[in-house]
């Protein structure tokens, strides 16, 4: 029944009412003001609809950008994994050297599953065209006992020419850089136990050769040519040591070359002695806490890294400045130089956000601080050198193989290029 059929038996019904004109032209009126918003209803539900059409009409297939395409390209090929995998035992490797190294390259050969599937075998080796050399040869039975213990025999080669030194303490300037020449050899055995599955725990021991030279960068001058035997311990003379270490680990992480939830946590403790010249043994502790946050199905991850390295020793006795931990660089405080500062203590905390920008491409703020200290009673926290920035991380799903940061501190901007997972 219409709304014009509605009123007529209304006032049929009360037709006493009827002869109120009144009500009656207010009735005419209510029934025209409905009938026009009804028909004005009616105009604009077409005219949306119609402007729905229309754009759908007109819209079109998303069109990857050259960078999406040829990431997509890229993991759907799983190009990164075939090249990581190499041919016949044998692994290209790039980077890897310290920063300020230049461009390095390698290869590595592994064999794993020899003696009875019981040993794993590597060898590898790496250059730079600045002169930096590193070379490593390796056997290990990763499973011993049904995965209970573990066994692991090591040489590791190290030809630096070049590296960067400011001095000693926190307060050293950038004005006395200099470089010098690390060369080291180690020989080492470790061996532990497994007494739950990600839970790890050993002893570490070996050799450790140590030469310092002159430095190859002929932009600055040489560590002796600035700093003296007095102030710089193992300027002048460098011991060969025999070294002995304890360690615990628990690593959770569900990828370590490109973690994204789970954690790491690790304390060690170990004994340098020097025994050539009696001058330079120390005791040497280690603490490090990694922890991943992941959330929105782990397209975002919010990452932690805390850690610290104290260096003490007796009476008479030094920790020469080539062995002492250094704060700055490409993992730690990202806005610095590397080797930056340098002492027998440092602390460092490292807090990330990253998120999945496209497949294959994560984006990354960063905040960094750290400082170096003499002695542990000298730590300040509200002291700390601090440095933030932004970087790239290309990746696979279990490895990032292309790093790209930058950090911006009071010192200025550093811009890393590295070929593996910040931390």
């Amino acid at each position: 029944m219409g709304e014009l059929q509605v009123i007529r038996v209304f006032i049929a019904r009360n037709r006493w009412l009827a002869r109120a004109g009144v009500l009656r032209a207010s009735v005419l009126a209510l029934i025209c003001a409905v009938s026009v918003c009804a028909q004005d209803e009616d105009t604009r539900d077409s005219r949306l609809q119609r402007q729905r059409e229309e754009k759908l009409q007109q819209l079109e297939p998303y069109e990857r950008t050259e960078v999406e395409t040829a990431l997509f390209e890229v993991k759907d090929r799983r190009l990164l994994e075939r090249f990581q995998a190499g041919y016949k035992g044998f692994h290209p490797l790039l980077g890897g050297l310290s920063t300020g190294s230049g461009f390095a390259m390698g290869t590595q050969f592994i064999k794993n599953g020899i003696a009875g599937g019981v040993l794993n075998f590597q060898t590898s080796g790496q250059a730079s065209f600045k002169g930096y050399q590193k070379y490593q040869l390796g056997l290990s039975a990763p499973q011993l006992a049904k995965g209970r213990a573990f066994l692991a025999f090591n040489f590791a080669l190290h030809n630096s020419p070049q590296e960067d030194f400011f001095g000693i303490g926190s307060d050293s300037a950038t004005e006395d850089r200099t470089n010098y020449r690390l060369e080291t050899t180690e020989y080492s055995g470790t061996a532990g136990v497994r007494p739950l599955r990600r839970l790890e725990i050993g002893t570490r021991g070996g050799i450790l050769n140590t030469n310092v030279g002159h430095g190859t960068d002929t932009r600055f001058p040489s560590v002796e040519e600035t700093f003296s035997a007095a102030t710089t311990p193992g300027l002048d003379r460098q011991p060969h040591y025999k070294f002995g270490s304890a360690f615990v680990k628990y690593d959770y992480r569900d990828n370590p070359m490109n973690p994204r939830s789970g954690g790491y946590y690790m304390g060690e403790g170990g004994y340098y002695d020097d025994g050539d010249f009696g001058a330079y043994s120390f005791r040497r502790w280690k603490v490090e806490a990694q922890q991943y946050f992941p959330f929105f199905n782990q397209r975002r991850v919010i990452a932690f890294r805390g850690k610290m390295e104290l260096n003490d020793t007796n009476a008479g006795q030094e920790v020469p400045f080539y062995l002492m931990p250094t704060v700055g660089g490409s993992e730690d405080l990202r806005g610095y130089r590397e080797f930056r500062y340098r002492d027998r203590d440092s602390l460092v905390f490292n807090l990330e956000y990253r998120w999945e920008a496209f497949s294959g491409l994560d984006l990354a703020l960063f905040g960094d601080a750290g400082d170096v200290y003499h002695k542990a009673s000298d730590i300040q926290l509200d002291k700390l050198k601090t440095s933030y920035g932004f970087g790239f991380r290309f990746n696979t799903e279990r490895s990032v193989f292309l790093r790209i940061d930058f950090g911006f501190s009071p010192e200025g901007m550093r811009t890393f290029v590295k070929f593996n997972h910040v931390f």
